[in-house]
């Protein structure tokens, strides 16, 4: 009987400790959750906002780029120059990346978004900062809707406040849209996702968005993405290193080593990146893709918040 009442009593700890765990995650998520598995079940989630907007319908050197010296930084960074690299000062420019050439395109903002000022500010701990996943529809002004829900509460609670203002979480989550809105186009010129869309919801082109909080190394070593292309954007913290195409094999070869070729984007940069897409595995070098890693974070104390853009694929982002 006692072993009876134990095994009961611990049972009933697991399942309130269960409990307790899903509640929290409820309110960290802001009670919104953007979808990771079918698109068909955002979408069902989302009918309602969709109904709404129906006129729609129809027509990633470690450097510390604190928001104080960032645009000062940008002045002092070397550029490289040659075909397979460009530098723009305008949103739609991303688009190069299509060029067979060009195998990385990063958008320079002139101003920094107040967004990432405030995202930046030393006192936030890690778990403070926003974040989301998931899969959302390549729909004007929906993809802002549903990240401001997933990052602000209109209210505060003690345990989680927030750490945007309104007027910065609009910012946030209207730069994430368009940017989903870009890559889709791009992803659909390409080819890679299916843009025939006939007036319904089901048929949306999705791509998989991420923005990440992270306080460790992450991908540290040199390395090529297995994607066709990805969009990296840091908003917090050190950004992602990378080294021009000549150099990819030489740092391949040395991929856990530091590289005196190595670049640095920098913050509120938008990086549009070529991987290896389905190269063969095994044939590690002479494949096209930019070579990049994570920044050394992980004995330094310091946070990154990274926004990462992908084509979905089966398996990965979805099942």
């Amino acid at each position: 009987p006692k072993r009876i009442i134990i095994v009961a009593t611990i049972t009933t700890m697991k399942i309130a400790s269960l409990v307790a765990t899903g509640f929290a995650y409820y309110l960290n998520n802001r009670q919104y959750l953007l979808y990771r598995h079918t698109p068909s079940l955002a979408v069902a989630s989302m009918k309602t906002v969709v109904a709404e907007q129906s006129a729609c319908i129809s027509d990633d050197c470690g450097c510390d780029h604190s928001h104080d010296d960032t645009i000062s930084s940008r002045n002092a960074r070397t550029k490289v120059t040659g075909r397979e690299i460009a530098f723009v000062s305008e949103l739609p420019d991303l688009a190069k990346i299509m060029d067979d050439d060009i195998q990385l395109v990063v958008w320079e903002q002139q101003e920094q978004p107040n967004f990432i000022k405030a995202l930046n500010d030393p006192s936030i701990p890690p778990e403070r900062l926003p974040s989301f996943e998931g899969m959302v529809p390549a729909l004007p002004e929906l993809v802002a809707e549903v990240i401001k829900k997933h990052i602000f509460l209109p209210y505060d609670i003690r345990s989680r406040p927030n750490v945007l203002t309104e007027a910065e979480a609009d910012e946030l989550a209207d730069h994430v849209d368009k940017l989903v809105q870009l890559f889709a186009d791009v992803a659909i010129q390409s080819g890679f996702i299916d843009g025939n869309v006939h007036g319904n919801v089901d048929e949306l082109p999705f791509v998989h968005a991420k923005l990440q909080v992270m306080t460790n190394d992450g991908c540290r070593f040199w390395h090529q993405d297995s994607v066709p292309f990805r969009l990296v954007s840091t908003l917090r913290g050190p950004c992602t290193e990378w080294v021009p195409p000549e150099f990819s094999r030489a740092t391949l070869k040395r991929r856990q080593h530091d590289s005196k070729h190595a670049r640095s984007m920098n913050l509120s940069d938008v990086a549009l990146f070529k991987g290896r897409g389905d190269a063969d595995a095994e044939s590690i070098y002479g494949q096209p893709g930019i070579v990049h890693r994570s920044p050394r974070i992980e004995e330094s104390g310091e946070s990154r918040v990274i926004l990462i853009i992908d084509i979905p694929q089966e398996g990965w982002h979805f099942d």
